[in-house]
């Protein structure tokens, strides 16, 4: 049985940790929801852009444009997003799985995959795992201000335009809702997968509610195509980093709610642990008192 001081000192150090755990929760708490508030006013902005890749992807004249079509280069790339700390769970292994996915895929497809990654903890998974990412983003932000978004995207953009990548995916956490969220690929390009995802996740859109001839464009659709698919890739790309730091943030406030929970159950034990330790010494040395009174008499 450990002794009276070594059940203190533990008892101790378990409250330290569990006042940096508490501490750890309630700032990822106030950050989550910064962000979800953030994330709830882009509701109106990702339906109308939901309406608008469902114009590009349904006119009665099928738009010819490079982002709609499919390359044959052997070529694929995913943008996959960690966490930027520890501390939030099986959050980055969650996130590797499903670029191991990609990996199997692409070798059993006879396709070369280059992996983009944030600084993040999923860099260290990776190589720890033997794989190399390709570019490694080190300065942008925890959320990516809409230049850093453009020079992804555009980077992305002149690749696949050119012929030189097959497809590309955003590798993250989705946030549904605070009981939901989920490793998933979300597929940037080509530009038709990414339509019917932002279709199905906003408003029922009705096919005879909404086609092109209820608009007047100037200039005509195939014309502007480019500037809208952008505008679309743009908000898409920025979108998945919120989804993923608001997963980030809702994961590390449930793990460390979680540990310090754990840790003031340990505490109540060793407390417990502690009082019957130094009830006993109290009871021993009353009994050595007594004995050595006897012997006097």
């Amino acid at each position: 049985m450990a002794s009276i001081r070594q059940i203190f000192l533990r008892r101790k150090a378990i409250d330290s940790i569990a006042r940096m755990t508490r501490t750890l929760e309630m700032i990822s708490s106030a950050r989550y929801k910064a962000y979800s508030s953030r994330w709830a006013l882009t509701g109106a902005y990702r339906d109308a852009l939901a309406r608008i890749a469902y114009l590009l992807a349904t006119p009665e004249k099928p738009l010819d444009h490079p982002l709609l079509k499919e390359n044959s280069s052997g070529r694929v790339a995913i943008l996959a997003i960690g966490s930027r700390k520890g501390l939030c769970g099986a959050y980055n292994s969650e996130v590797f799985h499903l670029v191991e996915v990609h990996v199997e895929q692409a070798q059993a497809r006879g396709k070369q995959l280059d992996i983009y990654v944030p600084r993040s903890r999923l860099e260290s998974v990776m190589t720890f795992h033997g794989l190399t990412p390709t570019k490694v983003y080190t300065d942008l932000d925890e959320r990516p201000t809409d230049l850093q978004i453009r020079t992804i995207a555009d980077d992305f953009l002149d690749q696949f335009l050119s012929g030189q990548l097959d497809s590309f995916g955003i590798v993250y956490k989705r946030f549904y809702t605070a009981s939901s969220q989920r490793a998933q690929t979300l597929t940037i390009m080509p530009l038709h997968e990414l339509v019917d995802d932002l279709t199905t996740r906003a408003q029922v859109i009705w096919p005879w509610d909404l086609t092109f001839e209820d608009f007047l464009m100037t200039p005509p659709p195939d014309r502007i195509i480019e500037g809208l698919a952008r505008m679309l890739i743009y908000y898409s790309i920025q979108s998945c980093f919120m989804d993923a730091i608001l997963s980030e943030h809702l994961a590390r406030m449930i793990a460390m709610r979680n540990a310090t929970d754990n840790a003031e159950d340990m505490i109540k034990q060793l407390t417990t642990d502690y009082n019957r330790a130094r009830q006993t010494q109290i009871t021993s040395e009353l009994l050595d008192i007594v004995s050595g009174m006897g012997a006097l008499e």
